[in-house]
């Protein structure tokens, strides 16, 4: 099958920025894009018009990552790795709702979607809560908590784990949010397993 040329020589994550057909960079042309990594590398700090005549700008980047705000309320986060023989991109798109809330998923160099839901399970509020938790106290959380908002994000020195934060702080009110903070870790961690992103047992 032919592919574009840029599709098979690709080496950076801004290469496969560049090709993304749409469904990740809705706002962004690819000119737009390749303008945006130009400015990033020359040390410029540019905010670029969106198609939406909003402002766009990229914030991060290095050979197998980067971080994009595509508009004043999305952030989008991209990884790299080689899986194997293939090369695999796990995006993170957040949306500040104001509460920031993501979704994570995964993508080969043609951006054809993995779509099988045992490569990661995104965390609900239920992974947050300690078992000493009294169950009163937990019927009461699942109540008040009527959008489980979870925001993910990359960590580690090469961006190769993916932190988990619940945003219950923000969305309840002080008072409230006491009740429940001594029964919630504040946050989760994930590693890559091959194509799967796995919980790291603490």
């Amino acid at each position: 099958m032919a592919l574009p040329p840029l599709v098979c020589g690709s080496r950076t994550i801004a290469d496969l920025m560049a090709i993304e057909p749409g469904n990740i960079f809705p706002l962004l042309t690819r000119t737009q894009r390749l303008d945006m990594v130009d400015y990033y590398n020359s040390g410029q700090a540019v905010q670029l018009e969106n198609n939406l005549f909003g402002s766009s700008e990229l914030l991060e980047l290095d050979s197998i990552y980067l971080k994009l705000r595509t508009s004043v309320s999305r952030v989008v986060e991209m990884r790299m790795r080689t899986v194997g023989k293939d090369t695999v991109i796990t995006v993170i798109e957040t949306v500040m709702t104001p509460v920031p809330d993501s979704r994570l998923t995964q993508w080969n160099v043609h951006w054809q979607r993995y779509t099988s839901d045992r490569l990661f399970s995104m965390p609900v509020i239920d992974d947050f809560i300690v078992k000493k938790m009294p169950q009163d106290l937990r019927a009461d959380l699942q109540d008040v908590m009527v959008f489980p908002l979870i925001q993910l994000a990359f960590k580690g020195e090469n961006h190769d784990l993916i932190e988990a934060t619940h945003g219950l702080e923000q969305f309840l009110a002080p008072i409230e949010y006491k009740r429940f903070a001594d029964y919630l870790k504040p946050s989760l961690t994930y590693s890559f397993k091959g194509l799967k992103i796995k919980p790291v047992k603490k």
